[in-house]
């Protein structure tokens, strides 16, 4: 639901500095004032670009106390390259949970390329950290070792359910003795919240934004609290928040096992596919059965001390999602595509599953990932017969990848966990007074191209535009559909409902 595992690894890896020492934070008495003050900017620690500008604003812990506790919230800016034409900001979250758009506006100021040249002319990009996430302070952090040591999300036992229970409410207790009252204020609506002190702190004009996969759930509620503060909404990879935790991890396992289905298919007769004299799933399902056996050899994680140095069957499935996400390589950015897949299924078939494997978590690793997502996506059941029965669900309708996916690891994960569900899955209905772009390809592995159907009838005036091709959104895939986004936000005019372009 996110640029996460490799391609966001990759992508973020291109920003050096995460941190936001240095930048600028304005606080008053007067919480009105303030959300009317420009934003100071200043020079971003070294590793972000000489042409990045890095600032944090401050919001409210808590959105029921506005006058009380203040956290700051980071944000950077890439000016636009043509002054003359410039239509305003363009404010950008790339998902996640947990993914900072500040490391990916600092990215495209060290390597240009990730947004079009037209978006690069007419706006100044603003990253976009929500509470908790990258730069924004204080940060989600939690036990690297406990972390490290993740229990079984797929317990076959009352027992092993019990211990996955336990194991969680520990972990979670740490996040909580580490991160502070935060824990309890992370949710998506806080953060639709923030995002409108930011528009106000941007100067008030009229926001545009630009969100992909959870980014798209931040830019609807934000569309639902704030329905008349738009320019121009573009919603990149669906995230439907009306849904149970069950149903989406029902969807995504649909559509991850859709992907691998459209990539053993395509490895079978691409000259790129390493693996095109095998079968792709026999291969697949060799991986898993060993890795259930004994976890898979990482020799490469030995060395390097970025990622764990065994490979389970549920990290392997995990990082295979990682690698469908983009199809055609990114080589700016170190993504290696689809044949990058095949090349790391072949080493792990033959001792290395490196290229598979899991980050390594350290001091101060990130977990907003699973903050947001256990306020938000936490389960409506709390019993070992109830996560079994979604188990054999998953396994039946997705028997090569078993229904392993961010979903689902939601699902296993929340048991326990110590914080407030603030955020459950409600239905509700959007009413702004522009046309918001809803964008989704058919063949996503990761947001279901039905959520994006679903998106549709809860934001009224939105249009939708679908990808007839594989990958996680569209924006970062060069084409036809990254246009029509661009256009979109420069002209502030959505195209004709119903429109269906090429990959």
């Amino acid at each position: 639901m996110g640029i996460t595992t490799a391609a966001r690894l990759a992508l973020s890896a291109l920003a050096a500095v995460a941190f936001c020492a240095g930048c600028s934070s304005d606080r008053t008495s007067d919480d009105a004032a303030n959300n009317t003050q420009p934003i100071k900017w200043v020079a971003c620690p070294p590793g972000h670009g000489a042409a990045v500008q890095c600032a944090t604003i401050d919001v409210p812990l808590d959105w029921n106390n506005p006058g009380g506790k203040k956290i700051q919230v980071g944000v950077n800016r890439l000016p636009a390259s043509d002054t003359g034409q410039k239509i305003g900001d363009l404010v950008f979250n790339p998902g996640g949970p947990g993914g900072a758009g500040t490391e990916i506006v600092a990215a495209e100021s060290g390597k240009p390329g990730l947004f079009p040249a037209s978006i690069r002319q007419r706006f100044d990009l603003i990253g976009f950290d929500p509470r908790g996430v990258g730069s924004s302070q204080p940060a989600i952090h939690c036990d690297p070792d406990l972390a490290n040591r993740p229990p079984n999300q797929f317990p076959s036992s009352q027992q092993e359910f019990d211990n996955l229970v336990a194991a969680n409410r520990a972990f979670g207790e740490t996040c909580r003795r580490l991160t502070g009252d935060l824990i309890d204020h992370v949710d998506t609506v806080n953060v639709a919240r923030d995002l409108e002190v930011l528009r106000q702190r941007l100067g008030g004009a009229p926001l545009n934004y630009l969100g992909l996969s959870y980014g798209t759930e931040i830019g609807a509620e934000y569309a639902r609290l704030f329905p008349d503060k738009s320019r121009t909404l573009a919603l990149d990879g669906a995230l439907v928040h009306s849904q149970p935790a069950g149903t989406m991890s029902y969807y995504e396992s649909i559509a991850f096992e859709d992907s691998w289905n459209r990539f053993a298919l395509w490895c079978r007769s691409a000259a790129e596919c390493v693996l095109r004299d095998q079968d792709p799933s026999k291969v697949l399902d060799d991986l898993v059965a060993r890795a259930e056996q004994k976890p898979l050899p990482a020799p490469g994680c030995q060395i390097s001390g970025n990622c764990r140095d065994e490979v389970g069957a549920v990290d392997l499935l995990g990082g295979i999602q990682g690698h469908l996400l983009f199809k055609d390589p990114i080589p700016n950015v170190g993504v290696e595509g689809w044949p990058g897949l095949a090349a790391a299924l072949d080493r792990a078939r033959n001792g290395d599953a490196s290229d598979l494997a899991p980050a390594k978590q350290v001091a101060d690793s990130n977990r907003a990932d699973l903050a947001v997502g256990c306020a938000d996506f936490k389960a409506d059941f709390d019993t070992y017969p109830a996560l079994k029965a979604q188990q054999t669900l998953l396994s039946t309708i997705a028997p090569h990848t078993r229904g392993v996916g961010q979903s689902y690891s939601y699902v296993a994960w929340c048991q326990g966990w110590p914080a407030e569900f603030t955020n459950p899955p409600r239905e509700t209905t959007a009413k702004p007074t522009i046309a918001p772009l809803l964008v989704n390809a058919t063949h996503d592995p990761s947001t279901s191209y039905g959520w994006a159907q679903l998106m549709l009838t809860q934001i009224q005036g939105a249009v939708l535009v679908t990808r007839d091709g594989d990958g996680h959104t569209s924006f970062l895939h060069p084409g036809h559909t990254q246009d029509t986004i661009a256009r979109y936000l420069i002209d502030g005019t959505a195209p004709a409902t119903g429109l269906v372009l090429p990959d």
